[in-house]
Formats: C-alpha cells, sequence, structure tokens
C-alpha cells in the first residue's frame, strides 16, 4: 500500500482518487475550495450532462478539434461503460434530445455525490 496525494477534488481527481483506493492504496485529496467538484456543479447549466447514448466512433465524430487526442481515453471508458459506472453508484441517469445523458434529478450535485460516495466507500480522506 502507498500514500497517494491528489491535487484537486474536481470530476478527475476524484475519478483518479477512486482508482487509487479501489487499487488498495491509502488516498487523500486536497481541495482548496469549500468542497468538491466546484466546476460539476456549472456543467450542463448546473445538470450535468455525463456522455452522450451512442458508441466511441461516434463520439469521436462529433469531436471537433483533435479527436485522435480521445481515442484511447473514448475506447478505454466508452458512453455505455460511462453510463455503467455512474448507475453502479446509485445515480439515476436519463437520456434526452441529442442523445445526451444527464442525472434523472437534473442536478449537478448528484454526480459530485456519487464520485464522492465511491471514494468514501473507498475511505479516502478529504483534506479542504
Amino acid at each position: 500500500m502507498k500514500n497517494v496525494a491528489v491535487i484537486g477534488g474536481g470530476a478527475a481527481g476524484l475519478v483518479a482518487a477512486y482508482a487509487a483506493a479501489k487499487n488498495g492504496n491509502k488516498v487523500t485529496v486536497f481541495e482548496k475550495n469549500e468542497k468538491c467538484g466546484k466546476k460539476i456543479y456549472i456543467t450542463g447549466k448546473g445538470r450535468c450532462n455525463v456522455t452522450h447514448d451512442c458508441l466511441p466512433e461516434e463520439f469521436l465524430s462529433n469531436v471537433v478539434n483533435n479527436s485522435k487526442f480521445l481515442i484511447g481515453s473514448i475506447y478505454s471508458l466508452s458512453p455505455t461503460s460511462t453510463v455503467n459506472f455512474f448507475e453502479e453508484g446509485g445515480l439515476k441517469l436519463k437520456t434526452e434530445r441529442g442523445a445526451r445523458i444527464f442525472p434523472v434529478s437534473d442536478k449537478a450535485s448528484d454526480v459530485t455525490k456519487c464520485l464522492e460516495n465511491y471514494c468514501k466507500k473507498f475511505k479516502v480522506i478529504f483534506k479542504f
């Protein structure tokens, strides 16, 4: 077991903390704000569009600039895998026009709570 420090409790930081803790490490998230996921709260006009209901190829075809940069990522964590991840974490999702996927609650805060709960399940420590 290693001690792991994650700087920043945004979406990427919370997922990184979860992955490190799930792999048996002692993880501490250091966040400068008073709570995690502050930018998540403003995405999708406060509703947080978590992904799109489409195949990876279709996802990439809609990326305007430098889609090659995302090839490895989208095949490692496809839109379907993303939906499964959040639903397994207890977040209910819905698909709206344009194949956009949002929390049923229409609250971006529920996305943050889901990510925080994954971290707490593996005893991630938070320092604000």
